[in-house]
Parts: structure tokens; C-alpha cells; sequence
């Protein structure tokens, strides 16, 4: 038996490597094929989202009919987010495979630029006609090295949602309410005349945490090093533990965060008089929690001390042109125009229901334009929003280290402090020391 083992052998590698050369010249043979029978452009795209899908479909269409002479042909890919993910780091790292644009969730953002080379174009000089426009804190968290790789569907202004019908009942006017100390003060008047809890607690999310130290002007990160323990975070973590044992005014959340199908329901029912979260969570409740459209109003966050943002930007995607694009310059033009141009701001409204990251545009006519989001919110939700614009905070989310203090806080720290009652200040010591060893490593 053993004389036709490397005859075997032999052959084995042979078509191993027959078929090697079969994909490298297949793989060839698509890279060159880049133009349609009538002239357009070929693009792929991968994102993770099928609203994104949508939003681009009609991108491409619309740069078509103002870019005639440089017509385009979008090939949109809908992946699972873990797939995608590890798809593309495969991709980008082997040096093919990859498509030529791409959609980076915000808290991946990061594991792309540990190496040298950021495999993604730097869209700077595209977005600079546009910047006196866009929100900063936005463009912020895919500028790298002073050079700006991506630009996000939205702001994620973070308000505060009052369910009107249990604020009146309890003779509440939430407009009144500018300091966390009024709001604790005001969901202690709402349980004792309604039963009802002024608002729930995450415990295995960040969204309100995130934001309330966003609106100090603190980070989780600070010179290289966790900063979980500074004292304006321990001040916002003690603050949500105190709305559930100190104050009674809140409860822990369905699912462990607000945006789950269990907690919608639960404030569909009309289980809390409020919620703290972006402004892309009107799209949650328009589709989850139609028992609340026209009863619903938004209104800034409160702050601890006077200098305070009354909100911050959370959440996000960005979408980059990767360094395997094939004709890079004419994807960077789409990619800007769709998202920065006036027109293609209206639509991350119109279409996905987010808050532009243009916001000359939230007060422009076309915002207030009847549909299923004003017909939910009113038709000055937007003036409301552009209020806040200046004070539009944001955190470390796409620092290189972000990861290994983000696991820390999501696994370790907050569900100590929100289920077991720990102590704030030492369970962020403990938690910025074990990020730390990480980041040194």
C-alpha cells in the first residue's frame, strides 16, 4: 500500500495547487471585469444592516441620475454582523476578497487600525467641502491619524422620551426638568401618584452610562490608561444605581438593556414614564411601541452641573471605501456625496429615520414633511433637536484600546454594580486595572 502513497501525495498537491491557480485567475478575471455592458461602474458593498441596504439602492440611483457620465452599478451583500466582521478582517489582512465599500459599526472600528496601515481611503479631502456642516463629534470618530475614513448615517443625539400620559398624571411638565436632582425629584412624585417608575437601569449596556459621562466632558479613556474611576464616571454610575435601591424611582431593564423587543414592550405598556437614548430610538418606536405614537415628548438630557452638554452622540456606522476598491477616487465621490450632500442627509431621515449628521438640515422644510415619524413625534421634532447640535458630545468608541475597557465595563463592572449593589468607585478601580493590563500588553 505504502507505493501509492506519494504517487498520491503528488497528485493531491498538484490539484491543490491547479486550483489555486484556477481562483487567482478567476479572482483576476472579476477584478478586471469592472464595467457593465453599458459602461457603469461596478461597486460591491457589504453591510450588516438591511435598512442600510435600502439607503444605498437608492443612493446609487440617485448618483446616477446627477452623475451621468459616471454611472455606477452597487452590488449590496446583507451579512450577519459576526460574519461580516470576521470576513472582512480576513479579507483586509490577506490582501483580496474585500469589498470596495463597506459599512464599520462604531465599536469595530478600532480593530482596524491597530496595524500601520489602515486598509481603508482616507476621505478627507472629499468631506472637507462639507465639514462646516456636519456634526464634529461625528466625523470625529472615524478621523485616524488627522485623516477622516468613514462617515456615519447619524448624530445619536441622546434625549430623554416622556410618556406624556404618565407625566400629566402625575402634574409633571418634563420641560421644567434641567438637573439630574429635579429628575430623581420628579420620578419620586411619579411613583407615588402613578405606581409607575420614572425610568429603568441598564445592566448589561452602556447606552446611559455613555452618555452621562459624555455630557461631563469625561471619557473612558484618559494619556493611554482606563479612566472608568475617574470621578465625574463614578458620579454617573452611582447615579443609576441610586434611581433603583437609593431612590426607588427606576428599575432594572427587561433583557438588561433598552433595546430589546422584551423592553419595548414593557414601555409600550406604559411600564416607564421616560427613557434616556439616542435619537435613532424614534425608529424603535415607531415600529415596537405603537400604543405611544402622539403621546410621546422629547426633551434634553438634564445635567449634573452648570457647563454640562445637554446630550451626546451614541451609537453609529460609518461607511469607508477599503483600500481593495478598484476604482477608489470614483468611490470616495459616491460614498461623500450619498452621505454629507444636503440631499443624501435628508434621506438618512426620510428613509432610515435617523438624525442627519448634517444639521443644516433639521430645520429645512423637508424634515417636517409628513410621515410615519412626524405623524408619531409631531413636525417640530427635528427644531428640537437642532437645539442641542453644539452640545453633541462623544467618547473614546473608536480608540485602539476602547475594546479592552468597553469588556470590562459590560462584563465586569456594571453588572456588579447594578445587580449585586457593589461599590462604584472600587469595582472601576478593579475594572480599569484588568482593561489596563490588556492595553500594556
Amino acid at each position: 500500500m505504502s507505493i501509492f502513497k506519494k504517487p498520491r501525495k503528488v497528485v493531491a498537491m498538484l490539484l491543490v495547487l491547479v486550483l489555486s491557480i484556477s481562483f487567482a485567475l478567476a479572482g483576476c478575471s472579476s477584478k478586471s471585469s469592472t464595467k457593465t455592458s453599458d459602461g457603469k461602474t461596478k461597486f460591491e458593498m457589504w453591510t450588516f444592516v438591511q435598512q442600510h441596504a435600502d439607503y444605498w439602492k437608492d443612493a446609487a440611483e440617485t448618483w446616477n441620475k446627477n452623475n451621468p457620465k459616471e454611472k455606477i452599478d452597487l452590488k449590496i451583500n446583507v451579512l450577519p454582523f459576526d460574519q461580516m466582521f470576521q470576513k472582512l478582517q480576513v479579507a483586509l489582512n490577506s490582501g483580496s476578497g474585500a469589498p470596495d465599500i463597506a459599512d464599520i459599526e462604531i465599536g469595530q472600528f478600532a480593530n482596524f487600525t491597530k496595524n500601520k496601515t489602515v486598509p481603508f481611503e482616507d476621505l478627507t479631502k472629499n468631506v472637507e467641502p462639507y465639514l462646516s456642516d456636519l456634526v464634529k463629534s461625528r466625523v470625529d470618530n472615524y478621523t485616524y491619524n488627522n485623516k477622516i475614513y468613514g462617515l456615519d448615517y447619524h448624530v445619536g443625539t441622546t434625549v430623554v422620551y416622556y410618556n406624556m400620559d404618565i407625566m400629566k398624571q402625575a402634574g409633571i411638565d418634563p420641560a421644567k426638568i434641567k438637573t439630574w436632582a429635579d429628575y430623581v425629584n420628579a420620578g419620586k412624585t411619579v411613583k407615588e401618584k402613578t405606581g409607575k417608575y420614572m425610568t429603568s437601569v441598564e445592566t448589561n449596556a452602556s447606552f446611559v452610562f455613555n452618555a452621562l459621562v459624555s455630557q461631563q466632558h469625561s471619557d473612558v479613556l484618559k494619556d493611554g490608561k482606563a479612566n472608568l474611576a475617574d470621578e465625574k464616571n463614578v458620579n454617573a454610575l452611582k447615579l443609576l444605581q441610586d434611581m433603583i435601591y437609593k431612590d426607588g424611582i427606576a428599575k432594572k431593564a427587561e433583557g438588561g438593556s433598552q433595546d430589546n423587543e422584551e423592553y419595548f414592550s414593557a414601555f409600550n405598556k406604559g411600564n416607564y414614564a421616560s427613557v434616556v437614548m439616542p435619537a435613532w430610538y424614534m425608529s424603535r418606536m415607531v415600529t415596537y411601541m405603537k400604543n405611544l405614537s402622539g403621546k410621546i415628548q422629547i426633551e434634553p438630557l438634564p445635567i449634573f452641573n452648570e457647563g454640562d452638554d445637554r446630550s451626546a452622540g451614541l451609537g453609529g456606522t460609518a461607511t469607508v471605501v477599503t483600500k481593495q476598491a478598484h476604482d477608489k477616487e470614483l468611490a470616495k465621490k459616491f460614498v461623500v456625496e450619498s452621505k454629507a450632500s444636503k440631499e443624501g442627509a435628508i434621506k438618512q431621515w426620510t428613509i432610515l429615520g435617523f438624525d442627519p449628521i448634517r444639521s443644516d438640515v433639521w430645520t429645512s422644510d423637508e424634515m417636517k414633511a409628513k410621515n410615519k415619524y412626524t405623524d408619531y413625534f409631531g413636525v417640530d421634532i427635528f427644531q428640537k433637536l437642532a437645539d442641542l447640535k453644539d452640545e453633541i458630545g462623544t467618547l473614546s468608541f473608536t480608540n485602539k484600546d476602547y475594546p479592552f475597557v468597553s469588556d470590562q465595563l459590560l462584563t465586569n463592572a456594571i453588572p456588579k454594580i447594578m445587580n449585586k449593589q457593589a461599590d462604584v468607585t472600587s469595582t472601576l478601580e478593579a475594572a480599569d486595572a484588568a482593561a489596563d493590563k490588556k492595553i500594556n500588553k
